[in-house]
């Protein structure tokens, strides 16, 4: 009996210790859109070519944080939020105003300020990161409208 109880026991502690949780930080991969960028052109187009308009975000910078938090500040103004990058299949218009079907990232970025009650909504049905730079495109209903970033 005893036998068996030791046997026993020592099975116990070896197979807790192979089947035990072990904490692993992963670090997620640092993605390509962290970091911080000046809305520096914005236009509008649609059969008949392109428009560029003022958004009034061209003066103000943009801070995004790898873990999804983001940052503009612009003047004294300093709005707070998140942004999200998520990959997606379905129709969208990239920069050239040509309509593709297929895989291609979505980004989506949220600021407020609370003492002004200001906020900033982006949302790109496509975005392409060019090293320094990034275009998103987003189809309002009637017109493309297309922003290009640059790395500040």
């Amino acid at each position: 009996m005893r036998t068996f109880l030791r046997t026993g026991t020592i099975l116990f502690f070896t197979a807790a210790i192979f089947t035990s949780c072990v904490k692993v930080n992963v670090t997620p991969p640092e993605s390509p859109f962290a970091g911080t960028w000046q809305l520096n052109d914005a236009a509008e187009g649609d059969a008949y070519g392109w428009t560029s308009f003022y958004t009034g975000l061209e003066t103000g910078i943009f801070y995004l944080s790898s873990n999804g938090a983001a940052q503009y500040t612009d003047a004294g103004i300093s709005m707070q939020g998140s942004w999200y990058l998520r990959t997606v299949n379905g129709g969208y218009f990239d920069e050239y105003g040509s309509y593709y079907n297929g895989t291609h990232q979505e980004l989506e970025l949220h600021l407020a300020d609370p003492y002004t009650h200001s906020t900033i909504d982006l949302r790109f049905d496509n975005v392409s990161i060019y090293g320094n730079r990034f275009v998103g495109t987003y189809f309002n209903g009637d017109y493309i409208e297309r922003y290009g970033f640059d790395r500040y």
